[in-house]
């Protein structure tokens, strides 16, 4: 049986779906969180740190945002 038409879904390379940019309810990309931790990192002057703090950091703000 084929989907209806429209109804795409597109599939990461896990095999998982991954949610339209523009959706509201869509988490946010990887794009928008590497992109903000990097400037975490260079607001520190590029010196300490963790990638993986600055990463969950930015993910966890980009979430709140969207909740505004």
């Amino acid at each position: 049986m084929k989907p209806a038409k429209g109804s795409h879904q597109k599939i990461g390379r896990s095999g998982a779906s991954v949610m339209e940019p523009d959706d509201e309810m869509s988490a946010p990309t990887q794009e928008a969180i590497a992109s903000l931790a990097y400037s975490y990192w260079e607001a520190r002057g590029g010196k300490g740190g963790s990638p993986w703090e600055d990463w969950f950091r930015a993910e966890q703000e980009l979430l709140r945002r969207r909740e505004l």
